[in-house]
């Protein structure tokens, strides 16, 4: 099983090439196709590579906010499970599994590409802020930033993720906090 320091480290050195944690941005620099297609209400979201093509497809029917977590939890798997992806899709019904590892490590990828360290730290020093005024402030649900949580905490930081999620959040109806 991949750890939690090295995914968080593919995350950073992706954006710190590509100086953006735009998903879509960095689909586009990696040669990464996105098509959007009715995918019913069951499907969110799948990464597949065929013939060498690597594509995500996200579920038209999403709000924009999440569709932008959808592409940065498949980009976590096109950057730690590519291999695996030569043989089959990745896709929500299997992969969104809590007992599939992939699924938590494309969660922690994408919690490290779309939340910076800099501004999550700041916000950790507002006594002011819980838990979910943080998620609220950072427009990610709180499950993605408890992913960002347990990332800080194997860096040595001293905070404590309130274990609220696991690797199948995602394929719930998910709200973000307003």
């Amino acid at each position: 099983m991949l750890s939690i320091p090295y995914i968080a480290e593919k995350a950073l050195k992706l954006y710190q090439k590509h100086g953006t944690r735009n998903p879509y941005q960095l689909c586009y620099e990696l040669d990464i196709d996105i098509h959007y297609r009715d995918l019913g209400d069951k499907i969110k979201a799948y990464y597949f590579c065929h013939s060498r093509i690597r594509s995500i497809v996200l579920n038209s029917r999403l709000p924009e906010e999440i569709r932008r977590i959808l592409a940065a939890h498949e980009l976590g798997h096109d950057r730690l499970h590519q291999d695996v992806a030569l043989s089959k899709a990745f896709q929500e019904f299997r992969l969104f599994d809590s007992a599939v590892p992939a699924e938590y490590q494309a969660n922690l990828f994408a919690a490290e590409l779309l939340i910076d360290d800099c501004e999550i730290l700041d916000l950790l020093n507002d006594d002011s802020k819980s838990f979910y005024g943080i998620a609220s402030e950072l427009f990610v649900p709180p499950e993605l930033l408890d992913f960002k949580y347990r990332i800080l905490q194997s860096q040595g930081f001293h905070v404590r993720p309130p274990n609220i999620s696991n690797g199948d959040f995602l394929k719930y109806d998910m709200a973000l906090p307003t």
